[in-house]
Order: C-alpha cells, then structure tokens, then sequence
C-alpha cells in the first residue's frame, strides 16, 4: 500500500462510517462518530480532511452543503491493507500467512472448504 492510501486505524473508523452510509454531510459523519467513540468534533474533522488528502474520501456540494462518501470500497481496501500486511510480517510470502493463519486460528468448516475450493482454482491456472 503506498503511503497515499496508508490509512490509520482512526482514519478508517470514519471510512466505516461512510461505507455503511455512502453520503454524509459533515454534521451527519460527526454526529454518528461522536456517538460512538470519544473523539471531539475538531478531531474528527482533521481525520476527514487527512482522508480527503489521501483521496480515499470525495466530497461534492449539494446546495449549500458538502456530502461526503468513500472514495475508495470497502473490499479495495482490505485488499490494499492486507497485501501491505502480507509484506510487511511475511515478506511477500502467502503461504507462510495461510500456515500461520491455518495452525493458529479457528477456521470454520465452511471456511475451510471455501479455502480448498480458492486454492483449487488457482492450481487450474
């Protein structure tokens, strides 16, 4: 992920926001992250600036006001962030993750057949 669109973990809670309601006025972005988190308004404002900056979020006048919404989808960017992730810890290297992944965590039964069904596809290739 390049440095553009390295979002922090703040960042990304105002994404959330604006991935389950794709276009919010400041005062409707503010009012939703203020009932959940303990940040002050300027504070939030400063993250939706810096998002703006990162054009991970795009803003468009509507009558007086600006709406605001994502600029960048929610599946883009878990994307983005876990291949930054997978460089990052394991040097590239998706086997060495999915071993981790695999001997470390609960994997469902479902989520194990999807898994076999993904890397069976991509031995076909």
């Amino acid at each position: 992920m390049d440095k553009k669109h390295t979002i922090s973990d703040s960042e990304l809670e105002v994404l959330k926001e604006l991935w389950e309601v794709p276009s919010l006025t400041a005062r409707q972005l503010t009012d939703r992250l203020l009932r959940r988190t303990d940040w002050s308004e300027p504070t939030i404002k400063t993250l939706l600036l810096r998002l703006l900056q990162k054009d991970a979020v795009k803003r468009t006048r509507m009558d007086k006001v600006f709406v605001y919404s994502a600029a960048i989808g929610k599946e883009e960017y878990r994307c983005m962030a876990g291949r930054s992730l997978l460089n990052r810890l394991f040097n590239g290297m998706t086997g060495d993750f999915l071993t981790c992944l695999v001997r470390n965590e609960e994997i469902s039964q479902e989520e194990i057949q999807e898994l076999k069904q993904l890397l069976d596809k991509a031995t076909e290739k």
